[in-house]
């Protein structure tokens, strides 16, 4: 068992790694290109290996808090790249039977993140496991219930242009994350106040987010119809 989980927790740390250095190449590279494409297609399957040998690492061993919440980030991580790069290859928005499970058991991920997380600040108050369990929770719920919605409405124009780069981007933003909290031990003074933690967990979220939302509003732009002035002689 001791071989079988050093295994998986070196496949996890190394497929992490790799899609942090390659995820960086489709934000950079030109939409479309083949070294997009491929870039992103390894960054996808690389998410894929996260989240699988993270529920492997986390069924596989006792219960811990701090393993627990980082296997809800990989699946959170996982969700918004695999529904990102979905919108991609399926831009009529058609959901076959495993999106719709996948969303059904991401809202229950996210659902359950939050309710665990309140019921912490009942027994511990205001402290950083309750505050990043109810954070990461909202934001997985939130994205899957989106995602529902979507199911029950018409696909807009260029709706999975969008959908595309804010989930790839929100992806990368969660794994950035999770790599930076595994090692802030490194970073962080071990004397520091308990709300460093809970800055470094949501910090780059806000960051992240502010950024993408920039770009959605350049790409609007980008995409809105040209006006067009008449000339009256």
């Amino acid at each position: 068992m001791k071989t079988l989980l050093t295994l998986l927790l070196i496949t996890h740390v190394t497929a992490g790694f790799i899609a942090l250095l390659v995820g960086l190449l489709p934000m950079f590279a030109r939409k479309g290109s083949r070294l997009h494409n491929r870039a992103g297609l390894v960054y996808v399957c690389c998410m894929i290996t996260v989240a699988i040998t993270a529920l492997l690492l986390c069924g596989l061993q006792p219960v811990k808090m701090g393993r627990l919440f980082l296997t809800g980030i990989a699946i959170f991580s996982f969700y918004l790249c695999f529904t990102g790069w979905r919108a991609a290859k399926n831009k009529q928005g058609i959901q076959t039977q495993f999106d719709k499970t996948l969303t059904y058991s991401t809202l229950l991920v996210g659902a359950t993140m939050v309710c665990f997380g309140t019921y912490l600040l009942t027994q511990r108050g205001f402290s950083f496991m309750p505050i990043v369990f109810c954070f990461f929770g909202f934001l997985t719920g939130r994205f899957a219930w989106q995602d529902y919605r979507q199911q029950q409405l018409p696909t807009l124009k260029m709706s999975w242009y969008f959908q595309h780069f804010t989930r790839m981007g929100g992806s990368y933003i969660a794994t950035f994350t999770a790599a930076v909290v595994t090692n802030a031990s490194r970073i962080v003074p071990a004397n520091a106040p308990e709300w460093t933690a809970t800055l470094i967990w949501i910090a780059p979220s806000v960051l992240g987010s502010v950024l993408i939302a920039r770009t959605v509003i350049y790409y609007k732009r980008k995409f809105a119809p040209k006006s067009v002035g008449v000339v009256i002689s």
